[in-house]
C-alpha cells in the first residue's frame, strides 16, 4: 500500500490520511489523524501523541491490520467498521435489506435523465472529472495507462484523449480556471503533495505551493486570481483550508478546518458581497460522519460558517456548486456503523444528491445501483461524476434539468447565509422532498427556478 496512491485517490470516499490504496474512510479516522477535535498543545503529552500517531500511521501505510487493543495502545479509539469484501466479490447492486440500507433521506425523488458513460478505461480507472467553462471538454485524472495517475483532457462528446501531464509520480484532482485557460492540480512529483498550475493546452506546470505538508484539491476563485485547497496540518494533524494567490505563490492564508473545498463560481453570493466556499467537515463526536458546510470569504477574512446538511447515518461528501451558485451537489455514503473498513478501496455503494444552496430541498440523482462520487457541474445543467456502474471506475454524465425544476418547485426559504449569525454555525433542516415536476408544471417550476437564491 503506497501513501502516494492513498492521497491520490483521497476524494473517492471522503478521505482519511494514510488509508487504503484508493482513499477511503468516509468518516474521520478512529485515531483522529485527519480530523482530531483538538491537537495536543505542548510538553510531554504532545510528544507522546505525535509518537503514537507516527507509529500507527506507519502501520496503516504499510498495510498492517491492527486490533482494537493495538489501536487503543497507540492512542486511537476503536470504532465499529464495515466488513471488507474482496474487490472481485463486491456486487454492484447494494444489499436491499432495509436494515442494511439505513439512509438519511430515502424518500427523495430520483432523476436519472440522460445518464451516459463518457470515458472507457479498460485498465485502471478514470476519476476526478471537471468540465471546462464552455462545457465542451472534460479534464480528469486516470490510471488507465500506468499505475500512477496523470491528467488528461477529452471532448465530452468525443473519443480523442490528450495527455496533459506525464510524470512518474501522481497527478490528480484537476480544476479548470474560470477563463478556461489553466488547470490547477495536486501532485506529489516533488515528494509531498503540492498544488501546480499549467496551461489547459499543455506546457510546463508551475508549482504554487511548496510545503512539507500535503496540499490537495485546488479550486479557483470566480475571478481566477486565487486558489483554495486543503492541507494536512503538520501541527494540528487536521485537514485545513488555505487560500493562495495563483499568480504570486506564497505561504497562503489559513481559513479554518475542513477538506475538499469548492469556491462558488458566482461571486458575491455570501454576506456583504463575499464569496461562498463549500467544504466537508466531520462531526467531532459519535460516528464522526462528514457533513456539508459553507463559509463566506471576503478581503482575506472568513465568516458565517454554516452546516448546510449533516447526517448521523451517512457521510455527505464531495460538495460541488452549480455554475450559478443556486444549487449544491454532493455524494452520500451510507455509514450506519460509523466507519468504513480501514483497507477498503472505496465505499460499496454511494449516491449523488442535489439540493438548493440554502438546504431547502433535496433530489437524488443516481439510482443506488453502484458507486457514484466526485460530482462536477458543467454548463447547461450537465453534471459529470465518477462511477463504477459499468464494472470499472469511469466518468459518467447526467442531465440535471428535471432535478433543478424539482428543487425549484419548493417554496424558497431564507438563505442560511443571511439568517445565520456570523459568530456561530447553524444547521439547516431540509424541507420534505416533493415529486419531480411533470410537464404540466414545468413552466411554473422553471419560473420559480429562475428566481435568485441569494
Amino acid at each position: 500500500m503506497r501513501l502516494s496512491a492513498s492521497l491520490a485517490r483521497v476524494a473517492l470516499a471522503g478521505t482519511v490520511f494514510g488509508l487504503g490504496a484508493c482513499g477511503t474512510s468516509v468518516v474521520a479516522s478512529a485515531d483522529r489523524s485527519s480530523e482530531s477535535p483538538a491537537p495536543a498543545t505542548s510538553g510531554a503529552p504532545a510528544t507522546q501523541h505525535a509518537a503514537a500517531h507516527e507509529q500507527q500511521e506507519a502501520a496503516e501505510v504499510a498495510g498492517l491490520a491492527t486490533s482494537p487493543e493495538q489501536k487503543a495502545a497507540l492512542g486511537g479509539e476503536p470504532m465499529p467498521m464495515f466488513d471488507q469484501q474482496p474487490a472481485g466479490d463486491r456486487s454492484l447492486v447494494p444489499v436491499a435489506n432495509a436494515k442494511f440500507r439505513e439512509r438519511f433521506a430515502e424518500t427523495g425523488p430520483v432523476s436519472t435523465d440522460g445518464l451516459t458513460q463518457i470515458s472507457f478505461a479498460q485498465e485502471g480507472e478514470d476519476f476526478d472529472p471537471t468540465v471546462t467553462p464552455d462545457g465542451k471538454f472534460v479534464v480528469f485524472a486516470s490510471t488507465q495507462h500506468r499505475a500512477t495517475s496523470d491528467i488528461f483532457i477529452k471532448p465530452v462528446n468525443g473519443s480523442v484523449i490528450t495527455q496533459l501531464t506525464n510524470d512518474p509520480s501522481d497527478d490528480a484532482m484537476p480544476s479548470v480556471s474560470p477563463d478556461g485557460r489553466r488547470v490547477a492540480f495536486a501532485s506529489n512529483r516533488g515528494g509531498p503533495w503540492n498544488i501546480y498550475v499549467m496551461p489547459v493546452g499543455g506546457g510546463k506546470p508551475v508549482q504554487i505551493t511548496a510545503t512539507s505538508a500535503h496540499d490537495l484539491h485546488p479550486s479557483w476563485s470566480p475571478d481566477g486570481n486565487k486558489l483554495v485547497f486543503c492541507r494536512l496540518g503538520e501541527v494540528s494533524r487536521r485537514w485545513e483550508l488555505w487560500v493562495v494567490e495563483a499568480s504570486n505563490p506564497s505561504a497562503g492564508s489559513f481559513l479554518g478546518y475542513g477538506m475538499l473545498p469548492q469556491w462558488c463560481p458566482k461571486p458575491g453570493t455570501g454576506l456583504a458581497g463575499g464569496d461562498r466556499i463549500l467544504f466537508q467537515l466531520p462531526r467531532e463526536r459519535g460516528a464522526r460522519t462528514f457533513g456539508i458546510w459553507a463559509m463566506d470569504y471576503k478581503d482575506g477574512s472568513t465568516s458565517n460558517p454554516t452546516a448546510i446538511i449533516t447526517s448521523n447515518t451517512s457521510a455527505l461528501i464531495n460538495p460541488a456548486w452549480s455554475p450559478d451558485g443556486r444549487f449544491i451537489a454532493f455524494a452520500e455514503v451510507p455509514a450506519p456503523m460509523g466507519k468504513v473498513e480501514i483497507n477498503q478501496t472505496r465505499p460499496s455503494q454511494s449516491d449523488l444528491w442535489m439540493m438548493a444552496a440554502d438546504g431547502s430541498a433535496k433530489v437524488r440523482l443516481t439510482d443506488g445501483n453502484a458507486v457514484a462520487l466526485m460530482p462536477h457541474w458543467g454548463p447547461n445543467d450537465r453534471m459529470v461524476f465518477f462511477s463504477d456502474r459499468g464494472g470499472r471506475g469511469n466518468i459518467w454524465t447526467i442531465d440535471t434539468r428535471s432535478a433543478v425544476l424539482a428543487c425549484g418547485s419548493f417554496t424558497p426559504t431564507q438563505a442560511t447565509a443571511s439568517a445565520a449569525p456570523s459568530h456561530a454555525p447553524q444547521t439547516v433542516s431540509p424541507a420534505t422532498p416533493a415529486p419531480v415536476a411533470d410537464a404540466s408544471h414545468a413552466s411554473e417550476a422553471e419560473a420559480v427556478a429562475e428566481e435568485p437564491k441569494h
